[in-house]
């Protein structure tokens, strides 16, 4: 138990003068908090429920803290979940059973936090420079907590390298194929809280970089290991398909890919270059800006792509390295954008093919703020543990995308392969 969960506690006894257990004293750190000797793990028993100090007292929302401990918290008594991330206040302040707590891996119940497992193939373990560039969009990520900051705090653990003997060089039927690992793997008591990606060679036979197990999901597969690929790449396709994880989709609110106005990784023009922002390069990002719907027929060069509030002028004069058609353009997407990439900026519209796919006829609707659309819930899986408490998010269907409509990713040219 963190010191500062036995201050809280101790606070809340005192405060109340009493406790439901008959006992004002809190279990000694030493009994209650075991290390694992498994790679960036902690795991420790969590405090009973309900908190000794809340038995008897009454606990609005139903989340096993008691309102007056809430207070203390500064969390939501009348909301189970005040960061709104899907975990659990009580998981995300004091743990939780069966030999895991959240708090020993960072977590904050008024801050969002996504936990992913990573394990890998023998030679593809991750770098920590690969995972903090995705570690860092997340934390620079324009969403408000309850805490008052911004961000969103990403845990990649890497846990395990998956033996010779266990790792199958071509998950086929990928998710036949991934289970087996999974099982033998993934610690079945982090099910209701991280999600489960693998770094690992190739699936289905193909050269697909990846595919997550619908949209939102539990799952997600990084098949990279075949090929020659560079930090950014790597970087790139783990955000891709952690972002099919959380809710978004090729064209963000739908599956067309390669929209000239969807300024994000989940765009395979994207996937492996990100962006120019704010003066540095390949910066890893989800659509953090509307942009307005654009016409083929015509496309203007001086005045670029059209902000639709709250997104304004200059947050798009601070993106560039833009795409289209497989090829990086100068300017940026407010202004002088050299759409045909001809190295001029023409005044005139004119038509152009901008997706690639071999018609100038398209009109793509107004792209969303990725940030703001994320679904925490893994597809259902992700989500309370506590008794009594839904993972209903209210949706129509539970996936956006069902696991067997699910397209391979951004597949990498044959010359690159190993």
């Amino acid at each position: 138990m963190s010191k500062l969960q036995k201050t809280l506690l101790a606070a809340s006894v005192s405060l109340l003068g009493f406790n439901g257990c008959g006992s004002p004293d809190l279990p000694d750190t030493e009994t209650t908090e075991t290390v694992s000797t498994r790679q960036g793990v902690e795991v420790a028993t969590a405090i009973p429920l309900p908190i000794p100090a809340c038995a008897l007292l009454p606990d609005t929302d139903g989340d096993a803290v008691c309102d007056v401990v809430e207070t203390l918290l500064g969390t939501n008594p009348n909301n189970p979940d005040t960061d709104g991330d899907r975990l659990n206040d009580y998981a995300e302040s004091f743990g939780f059973g069966g030999g895991l707590d959240l708090t020993a891996l960072g977590a904050n119940a008024r801050r969002k936090d996504i936990f992913v497992e990573a394990d890998y193939y023998p030679n593809q373990q991750p770098t920590q420079a690969m995972l903090n560039r995705v570690i860092n969009a997340f934390a620079n990520a324009p969403v408000t907590n309850p805490d008052g900051s911004t961000g969103i705090t990403l845990h990649i653990v890497v846990d395990q390298q998956i033996t010779a003997a266990d790792a199958d060089l071509d998950l086929s039927p990928v998710w036949t194929d991934f289970d087996v690992i999974k099982g033998k793997y993934f610690a079945a008591n982090r099910a209701p809280y991280f999600h489960y990606m693998l770094f690992a060679h190739r699936y289905d036979g193909g050269n697909s970089s990846g595919i997550s197990r619908g949209i939102p999901a539990h799952d997600f597969v990084v098949t990279l290991g075949f090929a020659a690929v560079t930090e950014v790449q790597l970087a790139g396709t783990l955000m891709h398909e952690l972002g099919h994880n959380i809710g978004l989709r090729h064209g963000g609110t739908d599956n067309a890919n390669y929209k000239p106005n969807y300024l994000s990784i989940m765009n395979y023009q994207y996937q492996f270059y990100g962006f120019g922002i704010g003066g540095l390069n390949n910066v890893l990002d989800y659509s953090r800006v509307r942009v307005a719907s654009i016409s083929e027929q015509s496309v203007n060069e001086v005045s670029a792509f059209t902000p639709v509030a709250p997104t304004t002028e200059a947050d798009l004069a601070k993106i560039s390295a833009l795409r289209f058609n497989n090829a990086q353009v100068t300017g940026n997407a407010s202004t002088n954008l050299d759409f045909n990439n001809n190295g001029s900026i023409q005044a005139t519209s004119y038509a152009r093919d901008l997706d690639g796919n071999g018609s100038t006829a398209n009109v793509f609707p107004a792209s969303q703020n990725d940030w703001l659309a994320l679904a925490y819930d893994g597809g259902g899986q992700i989500g309370f543990a506590t008794s009594g408490i839904t993972q209903d998010l209210g949706r129509e269907e539970l996936y956006l995308v069902p696991p067997e409509k699910m397209e391979p990713c951004l597949t990498v040219d044959a010359r690159d392969a190993r």
